[in-house]
């Protein structure tokens, strides 16, 4: 079959480890990969587009793991002084009761815009039930994760139905093509067991991907085993805190494994404080995590536990979270970010985790991620400078050499 579209560069990355110079990228009509070759194969045959990039790297399409779109408008820069991160939460939470369902609309849709327009072809975004209908046309994939929380067990099952509505007004409703519904338990800390084991119920009958924050704060840690300190302090003081709560006593993630929640489709945000059991039982589980690097520096957290995820075989996306604690939406910002901020982690491993890792994470494994034959043909085509070695060539794109010039969706250049 002769591809529709022959996308050709100095150099074609089709997986962070395998990187091809003078190299084509075949399209099919229907947006998937035919093949990846060195050598360009000239179709004289009508139908067949050519577009030659030139000095320029053709990468996967980035993948954001874990961002709040909707929090981008009003947020940016917006929170900046805070005694702790309950406070930077309340003031967050304060901000937040004024919005409509429009602001957060608009929201989602400049996070999306931004998102495309830096190389990002597929988010993990965090939603308060606003922002399924707030896309369409072209946009990043999106994979929705609607949010529930409360410590109340009673409330699980309306707060349950509110998500099935959620659902089911999506299947109703315009036909979206490029985004996908999923489940999101906010945080073992603001969440019960009996809400978290309904929400993994609703999200394996539904074949769909559950996230939720975790280990994010050492706090959180100290408030989850003894029940004491600022998290306290801050779900009393939102009534949030029922008078019969119990501190389970134990890390989160070994709460999350006793409920049943970790798993292949399981994606944990943050995982910012971990012990040796808890990547234990993150390993056991094959479940994924994404690390947020610029928002974990933002709040001054220790250094992440990347390293011994990594070596524990543990997938590790990467997400920018929201702009009320970054400065971009940008995934190439972040992989440069941490590149810059962590020697112990080679280029591969962080143009994986970019890549290969938060497809993985969202559910695309063996659609989205690399440039190989079947997978849907989204890529970021950055412009280099002239005279560019292969040797290192990895390496100095994290340094920051090259620029963004296209974004391509399914084979079609979407943004240049």
């Amino acid at each position: 079959m002769p591809p529709k579209i022959i996308h050709r560069a100095r150099f074609v990355l089709t997986h962070p480890e395998i990187l091809l110079e003078n190299a084509v990228v075949s399209v099919s009509e229907d947006g998937r990969v035919l093949e990846t070759s060195f050598l360009p194969v000239m179709y004289a045959q009508a139908g067949v587009e050519i577009v030659d990039w030139g000095d320029a790297i053709i990468l996967p399409g980035l993948v954001n793991a874990h961002t709040h779109l909707e929090l981008t408008r009003i947020f940016h820069k917006r929170i900046t002084e805070f005694s702790s991160f309950t406070d930077w939460a309340l003031r967050l939470i304060h901000e937040r009761r004024t919005w409509t369902p429009e602001d957060y609309r608009s929201s989602v849709k400049e996070g999306a815009r931004l998102a495309l327009a830096s190389g990002t072809t597929l988010v993990g975004d965090i939603s308060s039930g606003n922002s399924w209908d707030a896309l369409s046309g072209d946009q990043p994939r999106r994979v929705v994760f609607e949010e529930t929380l409360g410590l109340d067990p009673g409330l699980a099952e309306p707060s349950m139905k509110k998500i099935q509505a959620l659902f089911e007004q999506a299947d109703n409703g315009e036909a979206r093509p490029l985004q996908v519904h999923a489940v999101s338990p906010h945080a073992p800390y603001s969440t019960s067991g009996e809400l978290y084991r309904r929400a993994a119920t609703f999200a394996q009958n539904h074949k769909t991907p559950l996230t939720t924050h975790v280990a994010e704060t050492f706090e959180e840690l100290r408030f989850f085993e003894t029940g004491a300190g600022e998290f306290r302090e801050f779900l009393t003081r939102l009534g949030a805190l029922p008078e019969n709560w119990r501190a389970p006593g134990t890390h989160p993630v070994a709460w999350l494994d006793a409920l049943g929640i970790l798993g292949t489709t399981c994606l944990l945000a943050h995982c910012n404080y971990l012990n040796d059991d808890a990547i234990a039982r993150i390993a056991r589980s094959k479940s994924c995590v994404v690390y947020c690097p610029r928002s974990h520096a933002f709040f001054g957290h220790e250094n992440h536990p990347i390293r011994r995820l990594l070596d524990a075989g543990i997938p590790v996306a990467l997400g920018t979270d929201s702009l009320a604690s970054n400065d971009s939406l940008s995934m190439i910002d972040e992989i440069r970010f941490l590149y810059a901020l962590r020697k112990d982690i080679t280029p591969e491993e962080i143009l994986c985790a970019a890549t290969v890792h938060g497809a993985t994470a969202l559910g695309f494994a063996g659609r989205l991620g690399c440039l190989a034959p079947g997978y849907f043909a989204d890529m970021a085509v950055l412009t280099l400078p002239p005279g560019i070695k292969s040797a290192r060539l990895k390496d100095q794109i994290l340094e920051g050499a090259g620029d963004l010039h296209a974004v391509i969706m399914n084979g079609r250049i979407i943004t240049c």
